[in-house]
């Protein structure tokens, strides 16, 4: 069994930590914080550049995944350096939507979700009723407790059934 990430997973992540030390993340967040998202998308639009959005997406729609173990060291970095936005729900948003087996919501929703050019947030049963960032997402998501997910805001109409 391997613990270690191969030289090709290693490659991505500095790839990513070099990135993201050229950004200026503290200034993005500053930005994020007063409400200008404006440079937090522009980031994002270079992170999916790399691959990133991408890694939670099948490919057949788009996307380069699923692939965990990349995904876990892309997010790892995006900790690390402290970028805001509803990154995490946006990978869920695309595993969940990846799971529903409904070829015409994938259709719909994931590849601008894989290219970055859309960003997803998203609530789940039993946790808190707002969603991180729904302001500056552009598709908002919420899984009800009988396992539906929805397009929000207001509930919207059920999609599929998870």
């Amino acid at each position: 069994m391997r613990f270690l990430p191969t030289g090709e997973q290693a490659d991505f992540a500095r790839t990513l930590r070099s990135l993201l030390a050229a950004a200026e993340v503290p200034s993005v967040v500053r930005a994020w914080a007063a409400g200008d998202h404006a440079p937090g998308r522009e980031l994002w639009s270079r992170l999916a550049g790399t691959g990133l959005a991408a890694l939670a997406v099948p490919e057949a729609h788009d996307g380069l995944g699923p692939l965990p173990v990349e995904l876990a060291l892309g997010y790892v970095e995006l900790g690390r350096a402290g970028v805001p936005g509803p990154v995490v729900e946006g990978a869920a948003a695309c595993v969940l939507l990846a799971r529903l087996g409904d070829e015409a919501l994938a259709k719909r929703f994931l590849p601008e979700l894989a290219s970055g050019a859309a960003l997803a947030t998203l609530t789940l049963p039993g946790g808190s009723p707002y969603a991180l960032d729904a302001d500056a997402a552009t598709h908002r998501f919420t899984v009800s407790a009988a396992g539906e997910l929805r397009l929000a805001p207001g509930g919207g109409e059920a999609l599929a059934s998870l």
